[in-house]
C-alpha cells in the first residue's frame, strides 16, 4: 500500500471540525491485519512534530508497526465510524505509543485510550519529547506527572525527553 493509499484510509470526506462535531468513538483490541491503518495513523501524526529530524519513510514505519509494535506490545484502536483514528500501545506499565491521526487530534480519541489504560493497571509511565507541548498538556491533564528530564541521548532522536508517571 502506497503512502497516499494510507493517508486515503483516514482521510475524512469532509474536513473534521472537532469543535463543532461530536465523534463517537469505539475501543477494541488491534489484531496484525490493522498495520497498514495504525501505520495511516502514526505517520502523519508523527510528522507534526516538526521539531523532530525525520530518521524513517512512512514504509519504514508501516514495517515498525507490522514487525516490532503489534509483535511486542498490547495495541488499543480507538475508531470512527468503523476506521481506526487512534492507537495506544503499551508494554506492562510503559506506553510506548499513543498517537491520533491529525483530523482528530482533540476529538476525545487519545483521551479515552489512555482512560481505558489507566483502568486496567495500578501505574503507569511514557515518554514524551520536551518539546511536544501540547502532548506534555495532554499527558498533565490526565494525571501524569513528569518524574526525569533528559537530554535526549538515549532516544534514536537525540531529542531532550521527559519521563511521565501516572499512579492510581
Amino acid at each position: 500500500m502506497s503512502a497516499r493509499s494510507m493517508t486515503a484510509l483516514l482521510r475524512p470526506a469532509a474536513p473534521v471540525h472537532t469543535a463543532l462535531m461530536v465523534t463517537r468513538f469505539t475501543c477494541r483490541q488491534a489484531t496484525p491485519a490493522d498495520a497498514d491503518a495504525i501505520a495511516a495513523v502514526f505517520s502523519p501524526s508523527f510528522r507534526l512534530l516538526a521539531f523532530l529530524p525525520m530518521l524513517h519513510t512512512v514504509d519504514e514505519d508501516r514495517g515498525f508497526i507490522a514487525e516490532v509494535v503489534l509483535k511486542q506490545c498490547e495495541v488499543t484502536v480507538a475508531e470512527a465510524s468503523g476506521r481506526i483514528v487512534a492507537f495506544l500501545a503499551r508494554d506492562g506499565e510503559e506506553i510506548r505509543l499513543l498517537y491520533t491521526h491529525p483530523g482528530f487530534i482533540g476529538a476525545g480519541a487519545g483521551s479515552l485510550l489512555l482512560d481505558g489504560a489507566k483502568a486496567s493497571a495500578p501505574a503507569l509511565e511514557l515518554w514524551c519529547f520536551q518539546a511536544n507541548t501540547a502532548a506534555r498538556r495532554f499527558y498533565e491533564r490526565h494525571s501524569f506527572r513528569a518524574i526525569r528530564f533528559t537530554d535526549g541521548r538515549d532516544n534514536e532522536e537525540k531529542m531532550p525527553d521527559v519521563l511521565y508517571r501516572w499512579r492510581r
